[in-house]
């Protein structure tokens, strides 16, 4: 359904100009100061860096999951033709294209994967346990999936981003075209690749344990706080008085909607994934989620599963709430603070086996998270935050929800 006075691009600011540096220092500064301050903390600690090694490996995991949900969202619309998001797809561009960032910040994962991963042990990979993945867990082997993860996520990201820009240029219709060819492709490419990126990342902490819904656990988590980000994002810009008549509460009304969809999914995923361990009760399988039910974990793991599914479903599923601006920036918030505490919940209990919890990870959060958004203001500093000439944006533009 369509309205007849739509607005134009002239209607409203669509670049960052002066606002991008400011922003860019700033977030900059709060990342290298965070990331200083959590090293600090780290090397406090006298345990070799192990705690600070396992703190930052929950927030690298967290921002990357972000990422990778841009990086998926984008060629989706491709597949799909939608229209709707032609004026958000810029921004999704710009956060799936800082992964030559996410590269360098991988680095310490990698270096300090003998602090993080049981594999890395010497003495635990000439286990009889370990003996069929002995050649795949390896630490070179390990670091070379990493390169090419990155490379592979670089590839396809830059492509949809740089055509298009090229469009911006152009309006070359014909690019359109390619990137939908690209598409089908990039979405196949990049799924197996997530997947098997989550299984090295997360899954290989212990070694013994595995589970084939776990790539998907992953990445639908990220997909829900991608959305999250992007809402906020997208309110933000708004009150600096950028983009304001083009992104409309119809299209708000659509990132309720997919925030409350992936919140649905990620918790079929997770139901899914711990029934089907529960009710084998295998004790090789079990180990894994024995370990996050006792001495602290088990309710945190109970609080994530009100904090990441229950409310956020309850919150999200009427449509007052996704056209109620307030409202859906709370849930967007919170769905970012829950799918945080779930990676935590994922990756800590290999380090401490009762809770525990640390100021290095929230300067670790502040470390990673400042670094990444200041890398995604740069790029998308000297562009416009909206394809301007993609044959489908007046249809954007005029988008209504029936």
């Amino acid at each position: 359904m369509a309205h007849h006075h739509a607005p134009s691009l002239d209607d409203t600011k669509t670049t960052l100009d002066g606002l991008g540096r400011k922003v860019f220092m700033i977030s900059g500064l709060v990342g290298v100061i965070g990331l200083a301050v959590t090293v600090v903390l780290g090397l406090g600690e006298g345990d070799d860096l192990r705690h600070f090694s396992f703190s930052y490996l929950v927030n690298f995991a967290f921002f990357l999951s972000i990422s990778i949900g841009a990086l998926i969202f984008v060629p989706l619309q491709f597949v799909t033709k939608a229209s709707w998001s032609i004026v958000v797809r810029r921004m999704a561009e710009v956060m799936a294209s800082v992964m030559p960032v996410m590269l360098v910040l991988a680095v310490p994962v990698l270096l300090l994967s003998g602090r993080i991963y049981g594999w890395a042990d010497p003495a635990v990979a000439g286990s009889h346990g370990l003996a069929h993945k002995a050649a795949f867990l390896s630490g070179g082997w390990f670091t070379a999936r990493w390169i090419i993860y990155m490379v592979l996520w670089t590839v396809f990201s830059w492509y949809f981003w740089r055509k298009s820009l090229k469009q911006d240029d152009s309006g070359d219709l014909a690019l359109t075209r390619k990137m939908e060819n690209m598409s089908g492709f990039a979405l196949v490419v990049c799924a197996l690749s997530v997947a098997v990126a989550a299984f090295d990342l997360l899954m290989s902490i212990d070694h013994l344990w595995f589970s084939t819904m776990f790539g998907v656990y992953y990445w639908s988590g990220g997909f829900v706080s991608f959305f999250a980000v992007l809402t906020l994002v997208t309110m933000g810009l708004q009150n600096t008085g950028r983009l304001t008549r083009i992104i409309s509460p119809e299209h708000f009304h659509d990132y309720g909607k997919l925030m409350f969809a992936f919140t649905f999914f990620w918790g079929y995923i997770a139901f899914s994934q711990y029934m089907l361990y529960w009710y084998a009760n295998i004790p090789e399988e079990t180990g894994w989620y024995l370990l996050r039910s006792q001495n602290g974990w088990g309710w945190l793991g109970l609080a994530t599963v009100f904090a990441t599914f229950v409310l956020p479903f309850c919150g999200l599923i009427s449509r007052y709430a996704k056209r109620n601006r307030k409202m859906l920036a709370f849930w967007a918030f919170w769905l970012i603070v829950a799918q945080w505490i779930n990676l935590y919940w994922v990756v800590m209990p290999e380090f401490s086996d009762s809770f525990v919890f640390s100021p290095m990870d929230v300067t670790g959060f502040l470390g990673v998270g400042g670094i990444w958004f200041a890398a995604v203001t740069r790029l998308a500093m000297g562009h416009s935050l909206v394809p301007t000439r993609d044959p489908r944006l007046e249809n954007s533009l005029r988008f209504e929800n029936a």
